[in-house]
C-alpha cells in the first residue's frame, strides 16, 4: 500500500505516467495496424514515406532555430511567453523561404504530379509539426501533460486509419504521405487552439526589447544546439540519399522499418521519460539542486525496462518480422538483430539527450553528434565503394556501423553522466 501511495504522490512518477499512457496508446495502435500496412503496402513504399519524414523533421528543426526547447526554462511565465512568441515568427519567415526555393525549384523543370504534391505535402507538414513542436514545449512548461498524450493519440489513429483507408483505394506512397499529414493536422488541433488563448490574454506583455533580449540569453539554442540537430538530422537525411544510391529504395524501406520498429522503446518510454526530466532537471537546476542522482535512477529504470525485449530482437528479429509482417519483411528483420545492440545504445543516449541543454554543454555534445554522423555516413557512404553494393555488402556494412555505434552511445552515456556531476548552471 505505502508502495502505491508514493506512486501517486510522486509528482515525476505520475507525469511520466499521463506521458506514457498516451504515447503507449499512440503507438499501439501505430504497431497493431503496421501488420495490415506491409501487406497492402511495399518496402519501396515505404522507403519514401521514410524520406517525407526525414524532410519534414529536418525543415521542421531549423524553422523554430531550437528556441522551442527553451519554453520550459524560464522562471517567469512572461519570458516563456515571450520565446513562444519569436520560435513561430522565425518559423513563419523560414518555412516561407523554403517554400518560395520549392516553387523555384518546380518551376526550372518540366512539371511531375507526384513530385509536386510531394513537395506540398512536406511544406504543409513541416507547418503544422511546428505548432505539435512548439505547443508540447509550452505543455511541458505548464505541466500539462494529458495534452501532449491527447495529441499523439489522435495523430496515431487518424493518420493510421487513413493509411488503412488510402491503401485500399491503392494511393501508394502518396497515400501514406497524405495519411501522415492529416494526423499531423488533427494533433496540432490542440495547441493552436491554446497558442491563440494565450495569446490574447498576454497580448500586453509582449515586448520586442525584451524578445530581443530572451533571444541573446540563450542565443545557445541556435548557434549550438540547432547545428547539433541539423547535423543528425541532416545525417538520417543523407543516409536515407546514400543506401538508395548504392542499394536501393526496397532496401532502405526495409533498413527504415527495422529502425523504425527498433525505436519502439524509445517512441513509448523513453520519449516521455526524457520530456518530464527535462521539466525535472530544469526545476531541479534552478532552486540548486544536484541532478545525477536522478540520472542515475532513469537509466537503471531505462535498462530494467528494454533489455529484454532488444535481446529478444538480437535472438528471433528475422522469423518475427517475417511472422508479423509477412515474409516480404524477412530481410529487414535480420537487419534488426543487426541493429538492436546499436539501437539499445541509442535508446538509453537519446532518452537523456536534453540534459546537455540545461547544464550549458550544448557545445561538447555537438562535437559527439559530429562523430556520430561521420560514423554513419562512412559506414553507408564511403565503405560500399571497398566492400560493394550488393544485399550481402549492405549487412557486412550494417555490422560494422552497429557494432563502432553500440561503443559510441555507450561512451556518451558515461559523458553525460560526468558532466551532470559538474554541472554548470546555465540558466
Amino acid at each position: 500500500m505505502s508502495f502505491i501511495k508514493n506512486i501517486k504522490t510522486n509528482t515525476f512518477i505520475k507525469s511520466v505516467s499521463v506521458l506514457m499512457t498516451g504515447t503507449v496508446l499512440a503507438q499501439a495502435l501505430t504497431y497493431l495496424i503496421t501488420p495490415v500496412l506491409t501487406r497492402i503496402y511495399s518496402t519501396e513504399e515505404m522507403g519514401e514515406l521514410g524520406v517525407y519524414l526525414r524532410i519534414v523533421g529536418f525543415v521542421a528543426a531549423l524553422a523554430t532555430m531550437r528556441y522551442e526547447l527553451t519554453l520550459p526554462l524560464p522562471k517567469r511565465d512572461k519570458h516563456a511567453f515571450l520565446l513562444y512568441r519569436l520560435s513561430l515568427k522565425i518559423a513563419f519567415f523560414i518555412i516561407l523561404a523554403c517554400a518560395l526555393t520549392a516553387i523555384l525549384y518546380l518551376v526550372t523543370k518540366s512539371f511531375e504530379l507526384y513530385e509536386s504534391l510531394f513537395l506540398l505535402f512536406c511544406f504543409l507538414s513541416v507547418i503544422f509539426v511546428v505548432f505539435i513542436n512548439t505547443g508540447t514545449n509550452w505543455a511541458i512548461r505548464v505541466k500539462n501533460f494529458k495534452r501532449i498524450s491527447n495529441s499523439r493519440i489522435s495523430n496515431s489513429l487518424f493518420s493510421n486509419a487513413f493509411r488503412w483507408i488510402f491503401g485500399v483505394m491503392s494511393f501508394g506512397s502518396l497515400g501514406l504521405i497524405a495519411a501522415t499529414l492529416i494526423g499531423y493536422v488533427v494533433s496540432s488541433f490542440s495547441f493552436i487552439k491554446e497558442f491563440f488563448k494565450i495569446n490574447a490574454n498576454k497580448k500586453k506583455q509582449i515586448s520586442n526589447k525584451q524578445t530581443y533580449v530572451l533571444a541573446k540569453e540563450y542565443k545557445d539554442f541556435p548557434l549550438i544546439n540547432l547545428p547539433h540537430v541539423l547535423v543528425d538530422l541532416g545525417r538520417d537525411l543523407l543516409v536515407a540519399g546514400l543506401i538508395i544510391l548504392f542499394f536501393s529504395k526496397s532496401v532502405f524501406g526495409s533498413y527504415s522499418h527495422s529502425y523504425a520498429i527498433l525505436r519502439i522503446p524509445l517512441v513509448i518510454v523513453g520519449a516521455s521519460i526524457g520530456q518530464v526530466l527535462f521539466s525535472t532537471c530544469s526545476e531541479y537546476l534552478n532552486k540548486g539542486k544536484e541532478i545525477q542522482s536522478i540520472l542515475k535512477k532513469t537509466l537503471i529504470t531505462l535498462v530494467g525496462l528494454s533489455f529484454i525485449p532488444f535481446l529478444f530482437i538480437f535472438l528471433y528479429g528475422e522469423d518475427l518480422f517475417a511472422f508479423v509482417f509477412s515474409a516480404e519483411w524477412a530481410e529487414s528483420g535480420y537487419y534488426s538483430e543487426i541493429m538492436s545492440i546499436w539501437l539499445f545504445g541509442n535508446f538509453l543516449a537519446s532518452s537523456i539527450s536534453t540534459i546537455p541543454l540545461i547544464i550549458g554543454r550544448q557545445k561538447e555534445f555537438f562535437f559527439l553528434g559530429l562523430i556520430s554522423s561521420a560514423i554513419q555516413i562512412i559506414g553507408f557512404g564511403v565503405l560500399p565503394l571497398y566492400i560493394g553494393n550488393n544485399n550481402d555488402a549492405f549487412i557486412d556494412i550494417l555490422w560494422i556501423v552497429s557494432i563502432i555505434m553500440t561503443v559510441f552511445n555507450v561512451l556518451v552515456v558515461f559523458i553525460t553522466l560526468y558532466y551532470s556531476k559538474i554541472q554548470k548552471i546555465k540558466f
